[in-house]
């Protein structure tokens, strides 16, 4: 019984030293810098108030990239954010679940109050293979970014691919794949994402 006292007392005195080394290392003030979380940066990062990085997420940020994070955001357990030949902007209030990957090559601006359901993949660069002669990894890469809005709810699992766009105020199901612009703020649902009409 002693043993589990310390050890929750030893748990508790790491967490406190490790937000304290973070909150001076980005000049913010988290509520919460995970066990084991990595980093690599050696681009540009801002990251806002009471921000919850859970155990084990990954961080990159590679030179002339930027990462953002608004006040009151939370990263879960295990997700992985790259930010490489672009900008990942993170709104206030937004949640981020559980092993999802966010991958900033052609920008990604997620909006406030967004909740993003676990295990979703965001990726911001598409391989070009239109030419049927050229092997497809010399074609090169398109981005175009993605834009999620304000009040989005992305459901377990959904996957935006570069060239999305999620309007305000909208709902993607669980498992979907958003391809293109939605412009019209809505439920959808499917592979690819289409609109409910109730």
């Amino acid at each position: 019984m002693i043993f589990f006292k310390f050890f929750k007392l030893f748990n508790w005195f790491s967490a406190f030293c490790r937000k304290i080394i973070y909150n001076c290392a980005f000049g913010s003030q988290f509520k919460y810098f995970g066990k084991r979380t990595k980093l690599e940066i050696t681009g540009k990062v801002k990251i806002g108030k009471n921000v919850y990085i859970g155990d084990d997420a990954t961080i990159i940020v590679e030179k002339g990239a930027l990462l953002t994070i608004g006040d009151n955001s939370f990263i879960g357990e295990s997700c992985y954010i790259k930010c490489f030949g672009g900008a990942i902007e993170i709104g206030h209030d937004v949640s981020i679940n559980s092993k999802s990957f966010i991958n900033g090559c052609g920008g990604v601006k997620i909006g406030n109050n967004t909740r993003i359901g676990t295990q979703t993949i965001i990726i911001s660069s598409n391989h070009n293979f239109d030419k049927i002669n050229i092997l497809m990894r010399e074609q090169g890469i398109s981005k175009k970014g993605i834009y999620i809005g304000e009040n989005i709810w992305l459901g377990a699992r959904t996957t935006v691919i570069d060239g999305a766009y999620i309007s305000n105020n909208s709902v993607i199901g669980a498992c979907s794949l958003v391809t293109k612009k939605l412009n019209e703020s809505g439920v959808y649902v499917g592979i690819p994402a289409k609109k409910l009409n109730k």
